[in-house]
Formats: C-alpha cells, sequence, structure tokens
C-alpha cells in the first residue's frame, strides 16, 4: 500500500470553513466489504427486532412504514477485523496524521442508516462543544451517494468556532441560514468535519438507505483537556490506536510518526472487548432544545403533504 496525500487546498478548507472532502478514498475492495457488512449489520439487527430481541449498538426505530435500522453503534466490538482494516487504510492514518495533529486518536466508530422519508430527520445542530485547544473531527466514510437534493449534509461554514443560536437561525431561516453549502458526496468519499461547525441534512427524498460510517477523532490530550470522559477511557483509546498501527504496520505503511504508544497490547479481540466494555458517555450535541417548524424546515411542505 502507498501512503494517501491530503494536499494543502483540502487542509486549508477544514481550517477555514470547517470541512473538507477526500474524494474516492476508500479502496474498491475495502468499500464492497463495509456495504457487504451494514447489509449483514441491517438484516441481523431487523431480525432480532422482530424476535424481541436487541443486539448491542443497534438503533431500530418503528418508522410509519415499518421498523427500521438507525444506527449500528460499537462497530469495534461487531468486526474488529474490519474496523482495524478500515482504520488503518491510508486515507484514515492520514486523516489522523495530518488532520489531527499530534496524533489523533478513534474515540468511536458507528454506521448511520439514513432511510427514505418519513425518517428522522438530522436538524441543525454542532456536534461536542469543548475546549478549542486540539482538534476533534467527525470522519464520514461513504458507503452510498449522497446526492445534491437528496437529504446530503448541508453545512454552514466558519460557524465552529462558538455555539451559534440555532434556535434563532432554524425560526428565520429554516434550511436557508445565509452562506449554507450543499456538500454531496459518492460512494468511497470521505468527508471530515469540524466537530462544532453547524451541520444538519433534510429527508431524503429517495426510496432506498444510505449507509455513512462515522469515526471521531482526537488527540489524547484533547480529550484529557475536555474532562468528560475519564484518563483510562483516553487511555483505551491509544490502545485501539496501537491496534491500528499494528495492522497498518502488517500492511507495510509507516506508522513511526504515532509517538509513545502501548507496548503491552494482548491479542486484538480482548484489547477490542475492553474498549467496548469500558463505556462512558460521550459529549452531547448543541441542537435547538425547542420545535422548530417553518414552511421549508425540517420537512419541506411538499414531502410533508406526500407522507400525509
Amino acid at each position: 500500500m502507498q501512503d494517501y496525500e491530503i494536499i494543502p487546498e483540502q487542509k486549508d478548507k477544514l481550517l477555514g470553513d470547517g470541512f473538507t472532502r477526500l474524494p474516492d478514498a476508500l479502496s474498491p475492495e475495502l468499500l464492497r466489504r463495509w456495504r457487504d457488512l451494514a447489509d449483514r449489520f441491517e438484516a441481523e439487527s431487523l431480525e432480532a427486532h422482530a424476535r424481541g430481541e436487541q443486539i448491542h449498538g443497534a438503533c431500530v426505530i418503528d418508522d410509519p412504514v415499518g421498523p427500521r435500522l438507525m444506527r449500528a453503534d460499537d462497530i469495534l466490538g461487531r468486526d474488529t477485523e474490519a474496523v482495524l482494516d478500515l482504520l488503518a487504510c491510508p486515507a484514515l492514518l492520514a486523516v489522523a496524521r495530518e488532520l489531527c495533529a499530534p496524533a489523533g486518536v478513534p474515540m468511536q466508530l458507528d454506521i448511520l442508516y439514513k432511510h427514505q422519508h418519513p425518517h428522522p430527520i438530522i436538524m441543525w445542530h454542532q456536534g461536542a462543544p469543548h475546549p478549542r485547544g486540539y482538534p476533534y473531527l467527525n470522519v464520514g466514510v461513504y458507503l452510498d451517494d449522497a446526492d445534491a437534493d437528496d437529504g446530503c449534509l448541508k453545512y454552514v461554514p466558519g460557524t465552529q468556532h462558538e455555539l451559534q443560536d440555532i434556535c434563532g437561525l432554524s425560526e428565520q431561516h429554516g434550511w436557508d441560514i445565509p452562506g449554507t453549502v450543499e456538500q454531496p458526496a459518492r460512494a468511497g468519499d470521505i468527508l471530515v468535519q469540524d466537530m462544532m461547525i453547524l451541520h444538519g441534512s433534510a429527508p431524503k427524498r429517495s426510496p432506498g438507505c444510505r449507509r455513512t460510517i462515522y469515526i471521531e477523532y482526537r488527540p489524547v490530550a484533547g480529550i484529557l483537556e475536555s474532562g468528560t470522559q475519564s484518563r483510562q477511557w483516553a487511555e483505551l483509546r491509544r490502545r485501539w490506536m496501537t491496534l491500528v498501527a499494528r495492522r497498518a504496520e502488517s500492511h507495510g505503511l509507516d506508522t513511526s510518526w504515532m509517538d509513545s504508544l502501548p507496548s503491552d497490547l494482548g491479542s486484538d479481540a480482548d484489547e477490542a472487548a475492553a474498549i467496548v466494555a469500558h463505556w462512558e458517555p460521550p459529549i452531547p450535541a448543541f441542537y435547538c432544545p425547542k420545535a422548530i417548524e417553518t414552511e421549508t424546515y425540517p420537512v419541506p411542505a411538499d414531502m410533508r403533504e406526500e407522507s400525509d
């Protein structure tokens, strides 16, 4: 494998606008593998739901059209091998190395399933308010296309530096806050965003489901700076990154940039089980605390009429 290059323009866009796109970042083989996994997780979760059972990390909701999987969380505990191969791929190593310096570590890895409307909408919000002494990134790995005007991500560039008046902006502008940009993506692309950028996504109009893997990255010093999770939790993330380094080295990739990682690792399975078992709550996202409804937000009027 060869190292992945993130060009200066992509770095500058993340720093300035609060998001950047890495096109065709996943290999076709890795993309196919994760699409198959996402299919399997969905089928298993719905089958368990039909039996009245719950799979760890699976969030199945009863939409008006029937049960649908919304999230599959803690994938590290469900398929450790696939997670390590994904995080050790050249593009994601480059994200941790170049965009989340010094040496970002993975904090969690989940899959979000976005179905055709009616389905829960991702309203305007900012993720995880935090001290801004260190990067804190949310990285979306796209398993399916996200087309313009079909519920792809909307960003308000430059809003990542402080909390915004989300209620006021939503009431006044709906989805059309001044400066808003839509960011389509193709299967295999990676979108990297500053955790605090104001973003959301309108309802999906087209049939089918769009799956996106979401990975949070942050330097350990940043985790400790926020003070939300314990030192033990942060140390487990260092161990997770050491598993990634071990996997990357087996693929012939350079990991010399990773500083002072633990040297007493057990097996991949044992380490992953310890990480998943020690759960601590994340920093909650910042939303408008009241329900806002306008002619266009959060469900556009024409889609409201279709669902009546």
